[in-house]
């Protein structure tokens, strides 16, 4: 009998003998619109004709499955055929347990893992893709890529393909879903300037997926007038079919201005118009050279909002604007949940965005129209105003508001959020205070999706980063305290929870009776009290793992790595001023540690005008370096368990050391060279 893989390239055989491969080309010229890949001007009313089926097969035919980001083309993560629910939380159990050994800016893996027939599909913070048997964690096949992203990424499934964005060489590959050999492989951004960071989505024959201003490895990240730009590539052959400048052509000022870009997957309503969250502008952070963004004047469309476009001409149908001009890095990047809810006795058709701004905002799917709008967690000189010249304390903050997808089932939306200050002035962030994920708090809430009034919310003692994932009456999420909860949807009550290793930086799937957990971040400690959770099964501690816990699942050993799971080996940090090799550190006359996310120790003493050897050693999950810009030292990126060294040779003084990785040094990772 064959498989319902077999069917797929069956089907996907067929179509390329039959029609060929087509590539798509419409949508009209000028900036705020959709635009081809070609010289000549499309004509904006033609609908393409279709070479695959709207919907691949791989979203539809699974019942119990997770087929896309989100769970489903609306963006409501609500797993509708999951047999888990507030009365078998009590029989969930670890049933396997797949080690990840990437190491990445924010850990080793952010990305929601993909459930489609028997396989699961993830990609690590290396790009790797993995595919892995669903029942019994083993490795079916992986592709390595050994290139690093910044988060959140993943992967896409659709017909007989699996898509991936590669991020610090903004490329787009297309792999066989059976055997993980590549396809296809497009270039659509221009690194170091734009990357990519979020998994694709696959619709209509197309794979839709945006670049971003910046990459792990570039020396700048929203600054120099890069641009995020979402393309539409046929899915067959990675050929770009349209894309849309989420700028509007860089507010006028192209050469300094931009930003914008997708962080997470467009969703598409029955007929097939396409809906997304977009990030902030640049420059950011601010500069003296641009205070208060004046480089950038107006509204800076279209930033820090929620966008729609027409299915056939790729034109704007409508947009809302969460935050013009935005100062704060405040995205509204999250995927807007789709929905039908009854307002005033009739059905309307209602998108509900939400982002870092620390705002749930639902609007007429129709017209854009503003219904309601929350803000949620704590609000603290966000006002959209000019900063004063002096740092002042800011909630939600850079890393704060709805960092992560919300959820929708059953006429209630569910969203998390993070309350963690910044420290920002008219022309850029306090040099002497920075953001500490430790001190994060965060909660989860239920709102009425009619009218915006909130049905219950809990606060919780953490960096909450798991978004919500809906199973019948249960809405769970998870944080960096490592701990998965699942609560009552009716009244918030906490009903289970359970504890990984490490801390949770990734959304969560739920698959029939499986709930899919990837851990792979530094375990942060709560900050206050929280119900015990139960004790985490057998494990090396502190192993990033991809982790199945299933009703009735009796816990299982880890699969054992072969020869073809084993990440890369990896490379030597390239450095300046130090030898960036792997290794003990022969001759150092101090040492210093890398943990997850801080120095140890956070203040060193060294003699004035002598050669020093300063000692580094990587002792986390995440890559770190070391940096002291006035003294012209950079270590360059240790990976985890690489070690180094560099030598320091200072006039008497003190001096300020980081790690330069995006969020490493506002997280708190600094510390003070005291020369004597």
């Amino acid at each position: 009998m064959p498989t319902v893989f077999d069917v797929r390239r069956a089907q996907l055989l067929a179509v390329v003998l039959a029609l060929g491969l087509i590539v798509a080309g419409f949508g009209a010229f000028g900036h705020g619109s959709a635009q081809t890949s070609g010289d000549e001007q499309a004509d904006g009313n033609a609908t393409p004709e279709a070479a695959l089926p709207t919907i691949p097969l791989e979203t539809t035919v699974g019942e119990g499955d997770w087929p896309v980001a989100q769970g489903d083309l609306q963006g409501t993560r609500n797993a509708l055929n999951s047999s888990i629910d507030s009365g078998n939380l009590g029989d969930l159990d670890v049933a396997w347990r797949f080690d990840l050994e990437a190491a990445g800016f924010f850990g080793t893996v952010t990305a929601n893992p993909i459930v489609v027939g028997d396989t699961v599909f993830i990609q690590d913070m290396q790009s790797n893709v993995f595919a892995i048997d669903r029942w019994s964690g083993l490795l079916k096949w992986k592709t390595e890529f050994g290139i690093g992203s910044i988060g959140p990424n993943g992967v896409a499934v659709g017909y007989g393909l699996v898509y991936a964005g590669l991020s610090d060489t903004g490329e787009v590959v297309a792999l066989d879903i059976a055997t993980g050999t590549e396809v296809w492989r497009q270039r659509i951004g221009s690194p170091p300037g734009e990357g990519i960071d979020m998994a694709p989505m696959v619709y209509d024959g197309m794979v839709y997926i945006s670049t971003v201003p910046g990459t792990g490895v570039g020396p700048t990240f929203y600054q120099n007038g890069d641009r995020g730009v979402l393309y539409v590539l046929d899915a067959l052959t990675g050929e770009v079919a349209w894309w849309f400048d989420t700028t509007d052509g860089g507010f006028g000022v192209p050469r300094l201005a931009g930003g914008g870009g997708l962080w997470y997957p467009p969703s598409f309503d029955d007929d097939g118009n396409i809906y997304f969250g977009v990030g902030n502008p640049s420059p950011w952070p601010l500069t003296e050279d641009c205070p208060n963004a004046e480089c950038r004047p107006g509204d800076n469309l279209y930033t820090s909002a929620m966008v729609s476009l027409d299915a056939h001409s790729g034109a704007v149908r409508w947009y809302y604007q969460d935050r013009p001009h935005d100062l704060l890095d405040l995205d509204f990047q999250n995927t807007p949940v789709l929905a039908t809810v009854t307002i005033d006795g009739a059905d309307t058709e209602i998108a509900v965005g939400s982002g870092k701004t620390g705002n749930v905002v639902a609007v007429d799917a129709n017209s854009g129209e503003v219904i309601w709008s929350l803000p949620v967690g704590k609000h603290q000189n966000d006002e959209n105003a000019p900063l004063p010249d002096d740092p002042i304390e800011i909630f939600p903050g850079a890393y704060g508001g709805v960092e992560t997808p919300i959820g929708f089932a059953n006429g209630v939306v569910f969203a998390t959020w993070v309350d963690l200050a910044q420290y920002q002035g008219a022309t850029g962030p306090d040099p002497d205070r920075s953001a500490n994920f430790a001190d994060a708090e965060g909660g989860i809430l239920a709102i009425n999706a009619a009218d915006g009034s909130v049905i219950w919310e809990v606060p919780l003692p953490t960096f909450v980063l798991g978004g919500v994932t809906i199973a019948n009456d249960v809405v769970f999420t998870a944080g960096l305290d490592g701990l998965v909860r699942g609560f009552d949807a009716a009244t918030g009550d906490e009903l289970w929870s359970w504890e990984a290793d490490l801390g949770i930086n990734a959304p969560l799937a739920i698959a029939d009776d499986t709930i899919f957990v990837a851990a792979g971040f530094v375990k942060m400690p709560q900050v206050g009290a929280t119900p015990a959770a139960t004790p985490a099964a057998a494990a090396d501690p502190g192993t990033p793992q991809l982790v199945a816990i299933r009703v009735g699942g009796a816990s299982a050993a880890t699969p054992v790595p072969s020869e073809a799971t084993a990440a890369p080996e990896a490379s030597s940090p390239e450095a300046v001023n130090g030898n960036g090799g792997t290794g003990e550190v022969e001759g150092a006359d101090v040492t210093v540690s890398m943990i997850d996310i801080a120095f140890d120790p956070k203040e060193i003493t060294i003699p004035a005008e002598t050669d020093t050897v300063v000692g580094l050693t990587n002792d986390g999950v995440a890559i770190h370096n070391f940096n002291i810009p006035e003294l012209n030292i950079a270590s360059g990126d240790y990976q985890a368990g690489q070690s180094g060294s560099v030598t320091v040779n200072a006039q008497a003084g003190d001096y300020t050391y980081f790690c330069s990785i995006p969020g490493h040094r506002e997280a708190g990772m600094v510390g003070t060279l005291h020369v004597e």
